[in-house]
């Protein structure tokens, strides 16, 4: 069991506040990290949001780091927003109101993306701009690199300290906390009935009268010792392997350079078994904001036999009919938020690997709550782990490290602390990300680790909110049965494979869509995104639209293209859709045979249909500044041998300078990787060659040109 835990000691003048800004949760683990190093250091240290801070908070800090994703087309993650739009306010201009700030900040970004950590950049100019010191250099991280954002953040954060340590010393009569010593909990829970049972896990016993809580826990004990679970050992044919957790060298070692050594057939996805998993409960938690929706499809729209599952679901959502306006004029950018739930036999499962049994169904007071944590009233520990923490998560290295602290075993303990060790990032990303290894399967590979239930808030990941964009618009909404109920249509890419251990991956809300039956009730948030307003009017209806669109990126363009149609006489469009088989994923494909002003022009990357070779070549990869001189151009030969959207958009050239010409609105909506560059520049290359413009500089200009051309991006 873990030592006793140190808490920082308090030194006048000296805190520092880790404000992140996070989507998907990367800056936020990163904000942990920096702020269990500054307690290290003895700060007083505040983790938070930056939307849970005013700009009057940031004063009252020695030192503030912030820490930010990029989200959108370089916009600021929705964390940030409020704190954003105050820091942007016009009167603050010229006040130099953040002279006393002492800030740095480190920015998660994807150079796959134009606006590379644009949400960093833009912040921190800002910052400067009206006043603030940067106390430190920023720092940008890079999905890109070989070992992702770690390849730069470990090295930062590394010089980050020493520079902490040179210009910050403590007092000589303290010293910095130790790396294995544990720091005390900062969400700690207990038993609402704590004093009436002896439990060896229980933390911080009430010596006080009984509660409301406690009494309800009284009348109901015998109920709710009913419902708990026994001890059942699994079997050892059913047991993981947990060779790894003894080795010294990486667990993937044979498969070093991530490359497939069998016969491809031994890494597809087989055929699920018949039997059917048992469902999470359809209890629904009081997320703010949210409104109560009811699940009327979940149809598979990819044949069976097909690589991946991607469903047409159908919600019929309570919106006050008020509402509806909003929602029409987000169309493009409006997401359906579902908030997906663990599996029970999961569940049971962890209470089996942690000894959790006896108190897993009885009742829990949380005096002091994550942000973002919404319970059932008095939940249990069973309730958490089904509804809110996400034990099926890749593990990250603050989560590790701190399982160091609980394992029994010294050959345990010591390896999960190598793993965390700088130096060790290629080992880390080996046992982790490569195989995608979850938490639960860690658990099962070191058996001596007993984590204390009443710690679980504070190490395991909540579960996160999972966003799609809808698929519908126009008169479609009002298909649903009920005057304030709004009918949303979403196309879901389920996520299915198999990694290097050979082992079936479902993503958390891939594995909860896939059962999940009609008639469902789920609480839901509906959000527009920060994108301009595609289809605000019926002006902006009659604009032409040149469409590209691959996968499931045709959602948000179907929903355009409704909107649209539910005006009169709507402009022409064009669409560029990008597809492995006509027989498998061309969604939606009749829809679009009944629709007169718009033209489809689909590309089968899969179906073995060779691009013609001139629409291969590209003049905008190949020089920025090349003008045509007597018809001929140097160019570049691009994705030879293959029919993807880009070859399609130079094919046509004559059509898409002809859209050019008009003011067209430009939707791109897809993968992030090549795909957005790649139909950028064939873009310009069918400008160039339909006469629009003579070299690249103007083809770039004119896409930049609000005026002549709405471009717009929605990529991930």
């Amino acid at each position: 069991m873990p030592s006793q835990a140190l808490a920082p000691v308090a030194i006048e003048g000296r805190s520092m506040a880790i404000l992140y800004g996070s989507e998907t949760g990367n800056a936020e683990e990163i904000a942990v990290e920096l702020g269990k190093m500054a307690q290290r250091l003895h700060f007083q240290t505040t983790v938070d949001e930056m939307d849970g801070f005013k700009l009057a908070d940031v004063l009252r800090y020695s030192l503030v780091v912030f820490v930010t994703s990029t989200t959108g087309q370089g916009d600021m993650p929705k964390n940030t927003r409020k704190f954003w739009k105050n820091l942007r306010r016009e009167k603050l201009n010229n006040t130099n109101c953040l002279r006393s700030l002492s800030f740095t900040i480190f920015g998660l970004g994807d150079s796959a993306y134009s606006k590379f950590n644009w949400a960093a950049r833009k912040l921190r100019a800002r910052l400067l701009q009206l006043g603030a010191s940067e106390f430190f250099r920023a720092g940008e991280g890079d999905e890109r690199h070989d070992n992702g954002i770690d390849s730069i953040y470990l090295p930062w954060s590394k010089e980050f300290k020493e520079y902490i340590m040179i210009n910050y010393p403590l007092p000589e009569s303290v010293a910095p906390i130790p790396d294995d010593t544990q720091l005390p909990s900062k969400y700690p829970i207990r038993l609402l009935a704590d004093m009436d049972i002896n439990t060896p896990n229980n933390i911080a016993a009430s010596d006080g009268p009984l509660t409301d809580d406690d009494q309800r826990w009284l009348a109901t004990r015998t109920k709710s010792a009913a419902r708990s679970h026994v001890d059942t050992p699994t079997p050892p044919e059913e047991q993981d392997d947990i060779w790894e957790r003894t080795q010294k060298q990486s667990v993937d070692v044979l498969d070093h350079d991530n490359v497939l050594k069998d016969h491809p057939e031994k890494y597809l996805l087989k055929q699920q078994s018949a039997k059917k998993p048992r469902l999470p409960p359809s209890d629904m938690l009081p997320i703010p904001d949210s409104y109560e929706g009811f699940l009327i499809r979940n149809e598979r729209v990819t044949p069976t036999d097909h690589w991946q599952d991607v469903r047409h679901l159908v919600l019929d959502v309570d919106l006050p009919h008020k509402l509806w306006d909003q929602a029409s004029r987000a169309v493009g950018n409006l997401t359906v938020t579902i908030f997906p739930k663990n599996y029970p036999d999961d569940v049971d499962e962890l209470i089996r690997l942690m000894d959790w049994q006896d108190v897993a169904d009885r009742p829990l007071r949380i005096p002091y709550r994550p942000r973002n944590l919404v319970t059932k009233e008095c939940p249990t520990l069973r309730d958490l782990l089904l509804h809110n923490l996400d034990i099926t998560a890749i593990p990250k290295r603050n989560f590790i490290r701190e399982l160091s602290f609980y394992a029994s075993d010294e050959r345990e303990k010591e390896r999960l602390r190598e793993l965390t060790l700088p130096g060790n990032e290629q080992e880390f990303y080996d046992y982790t990300c490569r195989p995608r290894r979850t938490i639960l399967e860690l658990l099962g590979d070191f058996r001596s680790v007993k984590i204390p239930w009443g710690a679980v808030l504070d190490l395991f990941p909540l579960i996160r909110g999972r966003e799609f964009s809808v698929c519908n618009g126009g008169t479609s909404f009002e298909t649903a049965s009920e005057p304030n109920r709004i009918r949303l249509e979403l196309l879901v890419a389920l996520v299915e494979y198999k990694t290097i251990i050979r082992k079936p991956r479902q993503g958390l809300c891939s594995r909860y869509l896939k059962h999940l039956p009609t008639g469902t009730r789920l609480r839901v948030l509906l959000k527009a995104g920060s994108a301009i307003s595609l289809v605000p009017n019926k002006e902006s209806a009659k604009r032409p639209v040149i469409a590209i669109a691959t996968g499931t990126g045709i959602a948000p363009i179907r929903a355009i293209i409704q909107e649209r149609d539910s005006y009169p006489s709507p402009g022409d469009t064009l669409l560029f859709f990008g597809c492995r088989n006509r027989m498998a994923d061309f969604h939606f494909e009749k829809e679009w045979e009944v629709k007169p002003n718009l033209r489809v022009f689909p590309a089968f990357s899969r179906d073995n249909i060779e691009p013609d070779p001139a629409s291969t070549q590209s003049i905008a990869a190949s020089s920025k500044t090349t003008i045509i001189t007597n018809g001929t151009l140097p160019t570049l030969q691009l994705d030879a041998h293959k029919n993807y959207v880009q070859h399609l958009i130079r094919k046509h050239a004559d059509l898409v300078g002809h859209f050019m010409r008009q003011r067209p609105i430009i939707c791109v909506c897809g993968s992030a990787g090549n795909m957005p560059k790649a139909v950028r520049a064939a873009l310009i290359d069918a400008m160039i060659i339909s006469g629009v413009v003579s070299n690249c500089d103007e083809g770039d200009k004119m896409l930049r040109n609000h005026e002549m051309v709405t471009y717009w991006e929605e990529t991930w």
